[in-house]
């Protein structure tokens, strides 16, 4: 694989625009295609712009897929984040996640690259634990220190915050995410993940109120 330290120069309004591009096209070719099977070169070819330029953003195709995939999930992290500054009470902001993550880890195209990088990872572990230490090791991380903040606060008890984080997000995916990923039809729409997480922060909530 090609490598390439990546260039962290500040970027102009204009390389922003490029490096959003870029990353836009290759969260649909990752999506779309696959790890193993995306090329730099498709994601070049629908965003424009040059391999140079690719480059000397994201390094080699391993740091265009994290950064890709973190920008892919910031919408659940952004929600942590906005319930501590807000102030909200624990049981809107993990609904919101709880929402916000089912929508996207049974997105059909993140069905299909989790196949497909548990495939991978077995001849490349490095490639299993990249994918894992930048999405769900991180979404986890994130809660528990929301969770931690909040038993600080005296809002919420909690012996743990982190093996809480875990079993929130395991009871949320439960069943649903074996199922999908062994192509279970599951034909999940708006009403039902938003039904599932309303009872799951309800659940969590019941056992960990102060």
């Amino acid at each position: 694989m090609r490598r390439h330290a990546p260039d962290d120069a500040p970027l102009t309004p204009r390389g922003v625009a490029r490096r959003e591009r870029l990353l836009d096209a290759a969260r649909d070719v990752f999506l779309e295609q696959g790890y193993a099977a995306a090329s730099v070169n498709e994601v070049v070819a629908r965003a424009g712009g040059s391999l140079a330029t690719l480059y000397k953003q994201f390094g080699n195709k391993e740091g265009l897929f994290t950064a890709a995939m973190e920008r892919h999930v910031a919408t659940a992290w952004e929600v942590l984040e906005a319930g501590q500054r807000e102030h909200q009470v624990p049981e809107e902001v993990l609904y919101e996640l709880g929402r916000r993550m089912l929508s996207l880890v049974f997105e059909p195209g993140v069905i299909r690259l989790v196949r497909g990088l548990a495939f991978e990872a077995e001849r490349v572990p490095e490639l299993g634990e990249l994918f894992l230490s930048r999405g769900p090791d991180r979404t986890r991380q994130a809660l528990a220190d929301y969770l931690a903040d909040q038993v600080a606060r005296g809002r919420l008890s909690l012996e743990d915050p982190r093996e809480a984080a875990g079993m929130f997000m395991g009871m949320l995916l439960g069943e649903w995410h074996i199922d999908a990923l062994l192509g279970r039809c599951l034909d999940l729409g708006p009403v039902q993940c938003e039904a599932r997480a309303r009872h799951c922060t309800a659940v969590f909530l019941s056992g960990a109120s102060a």
